[in-house]
């Protein structure tokens, strides 16, 4: 009796979690606002999945846990705070997301996205001090994520820190010049103009010229030049004749001026 007690309560639960994750494969609609390899991903037979899986290498095999946990936390956008499905929702990105970063290579292309992404979804759950850890690690791995910045700010602003919001935002323009939301933001905190003087790229490092004479090994000899390959030297430009004439004609003598 206890046993089938045990059992139809872990069925209960499992019927009361099933509204957050039991379609957890995207529809159609909700694919199309996902990024163009998640629906490759979906489509084992066609190029396009043969195409990113080239791109990405073998973590691309698993990048649909990543796009599973972008739709969850898409869906948790659109419920109420009030809504019972919404936590479940976003602990179901949270798994997904932990599964990415847990079974892929620390340097795949995606980690640093897959990091904010996390933080974003530990920020909509108020776990404000895992959030920033998240954040702080998505913006070091690559700094051009806008978003990163802005949901920083947004926690900041909620913990009445607003020098610190600023401070955030100004970073995130330093990084992304031309982003409106950023700049809008920068505004609205109070920034002064112009905005922040954006980061110098890295110089991209010369390559050696391939033309440049070759060096002579060690302990050769260089080539002596021969008399016959020396050019002989200019010949001398006769000086012209002296303008002893009038300033209207300088070659002639007598001429009146």
């Amino acid at each position: 009796m206890k046993t089938l007690t045990k059992l139809m309560l872990g069925l209960a639960g499992l019927v009361m979690a099933l509204p957050a994750t039991a379609e957890w494969k995207p529809s159609p609609a909700e694919m199309a606002t996902l990024p163009p390899y998640c629906a490759a991903r979906f489509d084992e037979k066609s190029e396009a999945f043969r195409s990113w899986r080239d791109s990405m290498g073998s973590d691309f095999m698993h990048v649909h846990h990543y796009c599973a946990g972008l739709n969850f936390v898409n869906r948790a956008r659109g419920m109420g705070s009030s809504n019972k499905d919404r936590q479940g929702t976003l602990e179901a990105a949270l798994r997904n997301f932990d599964y990415m970063l847990a079974h892929t290579h620390p340097d795949f292309s995606l980690r640093p996205e897959i990091l904010m992404n996390r933080g974003i979804a530990l920020s909509m759950m108020k776990r404000t001090g895992e959030a920033v850890g998240d954040l702080m690690k998505a913006i070091e791995a690559d700094p051009k994520q806008p978003r990163a910045y802005m949901t920083l700010a947004d926690m900041y602003s909620q913990q009445k820190n607003r020098a610190k919001a600023l401070e955030t935002v100004t970073e995130g323009l330093r990084h992304n010049p031309d982003t409106k939301s950023l700049q809008r933001r920068y505004t609205e905190l109070g920034g002064k103009l112009p905005y922040p003087t954006p980061v110098e790229p890295v110089p991209v490092a010369v390559q050696a010229d391939t033309d440049a004479a070759p060096t002579a090994e060690p302990g050769s000899t260089p080539p002596v030049e021969s008399a016959d390959s020396v050019p002989p030297p200019p010949a001398e430009t006769p000086a012209a004749p002296p303008k002893i004439g009038s300033p209207t004609n300088p070659y002639c003598r007598f001429c009146p001026d």
